[in-house]
């Protein structure tokens, strides 16, 4: 590609981009008004201002619980290393690290920076690396859906949610049942006997690795361990609701806290600002409202339970940056096309260091 050609696809990339953002940050100015609109702010504010303490020492553990939780499962969806396997400890800062991308960047680019992150470090291909976060958000959506039904049942949820939930449960495991078959293979297969040249062989090799990672021949019994790590992560998560709950003095059922965490993580797919702003508050202050919970109270709820979800998790994940010696816009910018050197990052030792 020569420099004129590539200066207007460049271009292009970047109105892309801009407009994805600017759309983002539309939706999220919308529903935060839509969240806050007819709500008696100042006794949000007052409700905010008497959280007991004592419940969030349960918020606490469970975050750190669902921390080690998703480490585990993605080191058993994850290709093999240069030096094997790599164990759930090497994972935990990487995982922070997107939980930041995905709190200060837009378009969820945390989960393509974590990608890139532990290709680099634990010597696995990119596309590889990808295909495994791919199959994991899968996974969770599968997971998330089929703990929809109970939630939405026993806490009386009207009947569009449970038909939302079998939809996203259709489309989740569709995605799972196609990885595991020829086609991917196949479809690979027949674009390398159509295009030609140096120009394709890099996305063909990616999607190979890309389907190898999310195909679970030979690994099956870790996806359905994964798939169980994945119920326990979305429990820990309805815990952190119903706890934080409590510490407002909200009286949510499990089932109903579960039901308000699974709708609202649904909801956080919305393109929106860095953060889930706005879009977050509106999905969780609205089904907590339809459960009962007064208007300035399913607020103040939605504003803790997103602070208490994001802060500690992105402040742990800038503390990874740093211990690993990276910056995030360095990784922002190979992850949006804009570079592709990956900044260079301690690789694997053959033992790798209890972190």
């Amino acid at each position: 590609m020569t420099a004129a050609s590539a200066a207007p696809s460049g271009r292009r990339r970047s109105l892309r981009r801009i407009a994805i953002v600017l759309i983002g940050l539309g939706l999220s100015a919308l529903a935060a008004w839509l969240a806050i609109r007819g709500v008696d702010l100042g006794r949000t504010a007052e409700i905010l201002g008497q959280v007991s303490l004592g419940p969030l020492a349960i918020v606490a553990v469970a975050l750190v619980l669902q921390l080690l939780v998703r480490s585990g499962r993605w080191s058993r969806l994850l290709p093999a290393g240069q030096h094997g396997s790599v164990p759930a400890r090497r994972l935990v800062p990487v995982v922070l690290v997107g939980y930041l991308g995905n709190a200060v960047l837009p378009a969820r680019l945390g989960d393509p920076i974590r990608a890139l992150l532990v290709g680099r470090r634990e010597t696995i291909p990119a596309a590889g690396a990808l295909g495994s976060v791919v199959l994991e958000r899968a996974i969770d959506t599968l997971t998330l859906a089929v703990l929809v039904f109970p939630a939405a049942a026993l806490s009386g949820a009207p009947d569009w949610l449970i038909r939302a939930a079998a939809l996203a449960a259709v489309l989740a495991g569709t995605v799972l049942i196609v990885a595991q078959t020829r086609l991917p293979g196949w479809l690979i297969e027949r674009l390398r006997q159509r295009v030609h040249g140096p120009r394709w062989t890099p996305w063909l090799e990616r999607a190979d690795h890309f389907a190898a990672a999310m195909n679970s021949a030979g690994r099956r019994r870790a996806v359905l361990t994964a798939v169980g790590l994945s119920l326990v992560a979305w429990l820990l998560d309805g815990t952190i609701y119903w706890a934080a709950g409590r510490a407002l003095g909200i009286e949510l059922l499990p089932a109903g806290a579960m039901l308000v965490s699974a709708i609202t993580v649904l909801g956080t797919a919305i393109p929106s600002a860095p953060g889930y702003v706005g879009t977050f508050e509106l999905a969780a202050s609205s089904i907590a409202a339809g459960l009962g919970v007064a208007p300035a109270a399913a607020l103040a709820f939605a504003i803790l339970v997103h602070a208490l979800t994001l802060l500690p998790l992105a402040l742990g994940g800038a503390v990874a940056l740093v211990w690993m010696g990276v910056h995030v816009g360095d990784l922002a910018r190979v992850a949006v096309g804009e570079s592709t050197s990956v900044p260079e990052l301690p690789s694997a030792p053959a033992e790798a260091t209890p972190q």
